[in-house]
């Protein structure tokens, strides 16, 4: 298992993925080897090889993934209980309130990978449309659980 990091997102106007971009400029910078990927374009299967995963994910309509992340959705509602207790974990929920189901796919994107057994690492944060205070204050979360996660010997 690779303890590289995976920056996955899903997105209907761009901002998540500007959102994943924005954590892998910073965990390159730190030393870190990051990935980024579209969902549409991910093999969820590819979760059993990577021990850190950090989902950046837009609610849409009725709190639904946006139309690029529902395989990936779908695929990781079906998994098996513990399939993802080698990972570790964040998600950034970008949506809007005034919908009433203000970022619902990343909170169940968020639920999936801790009832599934993975390990949250920073806190979820949920961004109303102006995120970008609130994805600095992740994305320093995130910086921050890894340098601490870094100091512990294996």
């Amino acid at each position: 298992m690779s303890d590289s990091i995976e920056v996955l997102y899903a997105t209907m106007t761009g901002n998540a993925q500007d959102c994943a971009e924005a954590l892998v400029s910073r965990l390159t910078k730190e030393g870190h080897t990051a990935t980024m990927h579209d969902v549409a374009d991910y093999d969820v299967a590819s979760l059993t090889q990577t021990k850190f995963v950090f989902v950046c994910i837009s609610t849409w309509g009725d709190g639904e993934p946006p139309s690029d992340g529902e395989d990936f959705y779908d695929a990781v509602q079906d998994l098996e209980p513990g399939s993802l207790s080698h990972i570790h974990f964040s998600v950034l929920s970008l949506g809007d309130t005034s919908y009433e189901l203000f970022c619902q796919c990343g909170k169940d994107i968020d639920q999936a990978f801790e009832r599934l057994g993975g390990t949250r690492v920073a806190p979820r944060m949920d961004c109303d449309i102006d995120f970008e205070d609130n994805l600095t204050s992740w994305i320093d979360s995130v910086a921050s659980a890894l340098a601490d996660m870094s100091k512990v010997p294996a």
